[in-house]
């Protein structure tokens, strides 16, 4: 096993010979093989044991092994108890969730104050069965079914490609002392029911079967990198990202079959994980949106558009005078020219100084809005100017609006300024000139 290990690592963790390596040790036969396996390659690195103190004296008893071994072949370690079952009544979660998020945020704080670039940890191929079992009954797409990751970001597993039983076997013939998990035989957990009850059915059936098991995984991950192909060949065709939105054309969507497949593989990353919703969506009217905890997607016209909620915490921003401009979310200049120099630039607008009361107010959009559209002498509503203007509710929402002082609006900041504030003659006087940059 030790051959095949070190095969396996400089094929696939060739990094583990030049770094540090943080390697999570429980006491249990898999990660106590996994720190021999470390051991006798002499490689560099650290053990983190996590006591979570749910078992008594057996967490005590796991915590001595691991810092009695670590201690007596000079191996650098840590140690932490933890208070779970707070953390579970805390957070709201249940014990093995509690435990995940507090073994690996610690992991994180070793590596980042003592300069550790992987983590390892001891699943192997049976775990990785039992994941795929468990994934497969709550029902899950190509990436559920790969079960855990060789690899996911510097989280590296580097024993998935060993059996239980050759771990065993491993342990056995090297004298490697371990303690058993008590909670790991019962089968009130979902894990625990596949691991001693259908795994056992399966293997008998099968005596060849984590070998099959794994030759579907390879076919699984082939498929995986078929679908991500046609995923970045759709998003080629269809979609267009900019710095604040995505936005996807159905027309063009429409030209692939089962085209709303492709679409959900997009929108996975936007946390959107129903089929349903998403051919909802494409199908309802324009104004139509489907939102979560972050994300909004707004049918608009033939097109979908996905964006960030970002409301700030204030949306109105008062300017007092002209160089008070520093807490504005974008960049504003406002300075005094002489009209002689008036010309044409994009994002800006000259006014007159004489109509200006001060503080000026930067805002979104308020229902009832009206302006006088720069070149007309009639009032117009913001509302009717938006949608001649054909701007997407997206493209609504972000409009900033420059107010006066006395409640006029001055400008629709890039689209239009207000005639009532235009400058009526190049007597060489002081105007305002204001620029925006968002």
């Amino acid at each position: 096993m030790l051959d095949r290990f070190k095969t396996h690592i400089e094929q696939n963790f060739n990094e583990l010979f030049s770094g540090k390596t943080l390697v999570a040790v429980s006491g249990g036969v898999d990660s106590m093989v996994l720190l021999h396996l470390f051991k006798m390659l002499q490689l560099n690195f650290a053990v983190a044991h996590c006591n979570f103190q749910l078992r008594d004296k057996e967490s005590d008893l796991d915590e001595i092994l691991v810092t009695d071994f670590c201690q007596q072949h000079n191996i650098p370690f840590f140690v932490k108890k933890f208070d779970t079952l707070l953390y579970t009544e805390n957070q709201k979660v249940s014990i093995q969730i509690a435990a995940r998020e507090l073994r690996y945020n610690w992991f994180q704080e070793i590596c980042d104050n003592f300069d550790y670039q992987l983590v390892a940890t001891a699943h192997h191929l049976d775990d990785q069965a039992e994941t795929f079992l468990i994934n497969f009954t709550r029902g899950t797409g190509i990436d559920g079914l790969l079960g855990i990751p060789q690899k996911n970001e510097n989280i590296i597993r580097p024993l998935l490609i060993f059996s239980r039983e050759e771990i065993l076997e491993f342990a056995q013939k090297q004298h490697v002392i371990w303690r058993e998990d008590a909670s790991n035989t019962t089968i009130k957990y979902l894990r625990n029911k596949i691991r001693h009850l259908i795994l056992p059915v399966l293997k008998q059936e099968n005596e060849q079967f984590l070998k099959s098991f794994q030759n579907t995984l390879l076919n699984l991950s082939h498929a995986q990198l078929l679908m991500t192909d046609a995923v970045a060949f759709f998003e080629k065709e269809c979609v267009k990202k900019t710095v604040n939105h995505l936005e996807i054309h159905l027309d063009k969507a429409r030209h692939f079959s089962n085209y709303t497949h492709y679409l959900l593989e997009i929108f996975k990353s936007y946390g959107f994980y129903s089929l349903n919703e998403i051919e909802k969506i494409c199908s309802a009217g324009s104004g139509k949106v489907l939102k979560n905890n972050q994300y909004t997607v707004l049918n608009d016209r033939d097109k979908l558009i996905i964006f960030k909620e970002n409301k700030t915490e204030n949306d109105v921003f008062y300017i007092k005078h002209e160089s008070d401009v520093e807490n504005i979310p974008f960049f504003i200049n406002i300075s005094k020219i002489n009209s002689d120099r008036i010309k044409s630039e994009k994002n800006t607008i000259f006014v007159n100084p004489n109509f200006l009361q001060w503080p000026l107010v930067l805002r979104k959009r308020i229902s009832g809005d009206v302006f006088q559209p720069f070149g007309m002498k009639g009032i117009k509503k913001v509302s009717k100017f938006f949608k001649d203007e054909k701007l997407s509710q997206i493209q609504k929402d972000n409009t900033w609006i420059l107010v006066n002082g006395d409640g006029k609006i001055i400008w629709i900041v890039g689209l239009r300024a207000d005639n009532r504030f235009k400058i009526t003659n190049n007597n060489n006087q002081k105007i305002y000139k204001i620029t925006v940059t968002q």
